[in-house]
């Protein structure tokens, strides 16, 4: 974490008009350098572009973000509601493990003096376990602690992490605080040391746990206090309102896809069993290729899973925000954020596998269909690329001005959509969602193909013996990559017929729309 920098919520005004004048400059020109019949809407170019595939993915898209609207304008409001009017949802025990890594005085200040408070604002009373790594940070939060629940309401323990990896700490602390006993159907917490949370969080998110009887575990809304450069900044950000679009939409079917990390709410029936400690520590992927990978990082996968195995409903409250700390590690905006999202593809790679063998009457269809869908939305980003890289070399380089102008376009659409929903947008978030896109799809595509890739870039975790490193990738692993690279695009060639000499291909043609309609 980069203490000298100063962590924004968002980025300066300037930024957002320089980024929005230099987009609009860059579609105006875009219009200039094509052809004018590739703007007929009976143009190959159209057609291509808006072809069975792409017509898919939007769809799958655009069906997200209905159901992401109707959930937070109108399925939601009314669940609040009645949770809000249910006087049996407040007052009880809150249960809290926390991680904190090396976070330092500062953070640790900050981090637990607000959830103290919040604590004392729902009930007055709670457990609290601190995984910490010092002696140092035992005395700050103790001290901290003292000052600010001086009636001794809050029960405080700590437990010692060793710095092997997450799994590990989170299983101790779970352990100490089955030994010091907590009520049963209460809410309890799971958060990492930097996520900040505001007044009224554990109130405004117990009732919601707590109202719904068949609800086992919910998660909210992330906004990230970012230190760096707006692009930095930005990524994060966008990032958050995916995740919120997403989240929305997988909660209208009672089963979000993941239980993050930073801070999530389960029952304590569900964090004091053994069994939920157990999982956690010794999740292994049976992989028929690779044989067991046991899961290093990934743990809100692990935790999520557990959950949903036991019959749980899992939802999201998209109207309660907590803050969470990040800067990227400093090697550079594409290094930080490739190395980034390996680890996360990883996981959900690895735990979307594991997943999908519950099967669709465990997980409810359209979860199960949202699980399978990710396996296929890694090569569809990269169609366009291939036909139009392909159509720029053997038929018109203008084809590459028509794919960046569609890029342009359509990316500006869903990202403005994605912000109409999350209410957060940036005149950079087209281009980084399609950077997502390309660069996102060829991460995936690598760790569908190397799922013992595992590393946590804070602590040594992936760090094994010589005789066995599951992150290093093995022959077999690197030659099916290859392979499905070159069948992607062997099939794409073949299906879109991009290189034959057909005169559909040729933008000076006269009669397109013929062309087009009877293939001659």
């Amino acid at each position: 974490m980069a203490g000298s920098s100063t962590h924004l919520r968002t980025s300066p005004a300037t930024s957002w008009g320089v980024a929005l004048a230099l987009w609009l400059a860059m579609i105006v020109a875009l219009f200039g350098m094509i052809p004018e019949r590739a703007l007929n809407v009976g143009s190959s170019a159209f057609f291509v572009s808006f072809g069975a595939i792409g017509l898919w993915r939007w769809s799958w898209g655009g069906f997200h973000m209905l159901r992401a609207w109707a959930y937070t304008r109108h399925v939601f409001p009314m669940i609040r509601r009645r949770a809000e009017a249910d006087p049996a949802v407040q007052g009880r025990h809150v249960a809290v493990v926390v991680l904190s890594w090396k976070m330092g005085d500062a953070m640790n200040g900050a981090v637990f003096g607000n959830l103290f408070r919040d604590i004392l604002d729902y009930s007055g009373h709670g457990t609290v376990v601190a995984a910490v790594s010092s002696q140092q940070d035992v005395a700050l939060i103790s001290h901290v602690h003292r000052s600010i629940d001086r009636a001794g309401g809050i029960r405080l323990a700590f437990t010692m992490q060793d710095g092997t990896g997450k799994r590990s700490a989170m299983a101790d602390a779970l352990a100490r605080l089955r030994e010091m006993g907590v009520p049963p159907d209460c809410p309890g917490i799971l958060m990492d040391g930097d996520t900040l949370v505001e007044p009224g969080t554990i109130r405004r998110t117990a009732s919601i746990l707590l109202h719904q009887p068949t609800v086992g575990a919910l998660t909210m809304d992330n906004t990230p206090l970012v230190a760096g450069r707006t692009m930095d900044r930005e990524w994060y950000r966008l990032r958050m309102a995916q995740r919120h679009v997403y989240m929305s939409s997988m909660a209208m079917s009672g089963r979000v896809l993941v239980l993050t990390g930073r801070w999530s709410m389960f029952r304590t029936q569900i964090m004091t069993d053994p069994n939920f400690a157990a999982n956690l520590l010794e999740d292994v992927l049976h992989h028929p290729r690779l044989g067991p990978i046991t899961m290093l990082t990934g743990d809100d996968k692990s935790t999520w899973r557990w959950v949903v195995e036991q019959g749980w409903d899992v939802t999201y409250v998209p109207d309660v925000v907590i803050y969470c700390l990040e800067s990227l590690p400093g090697k550079g905006f594409f290094a930080d954020t490739i190395g980034l999202q390996k680890r996360w593809f990883g996981n959900m790679a690895r735990g979307g596998a594991k997943a999908l063998k519950l099967g669709p009457r465990k997980l409810g269809f359209f979860t199960w269909l949202a699980l399978l869908d990710q396996r296929v939305t890694m090569w569809t980003p990269l169609f366009g690329i291939v036909f139009f890289t392909t159509a720029a070399v053997m038929h018109d380089p203008a084809f590459l001005a028509i794919y960046v102008l569609w890029v342009s376009l359509t990316r500006t659409v869903h990202s403005s959509l994605v912000g109409l929903v999350a209410r957060r947008w940036h005149p950079v978030f087209p281009l980084l969602t399609y950077y997502g896109q390309v660069v996102g799809a060829a991460i995936k595509i690598f760790v569908s193909h190397n799922p013992n890739v595992q590393k946590w870039t804070r602590q040594n975790t992936g760090a094994k013996s010589a005789a066995f490193d599951p992150s290093a990738p093995r022959a077999e692993s690197r030659f099916m990559l290859i392979g499905s690279l070159v069948a992607f695009v062997s099939l794409v060639l073949i299906v879109s017929n991009v290189t034959s000499d057909s005169r559909r291909f040729d933008l000076q043609a006269d009669d397109l729309v013929a062309e087009l309609i009877h293939g001659r």
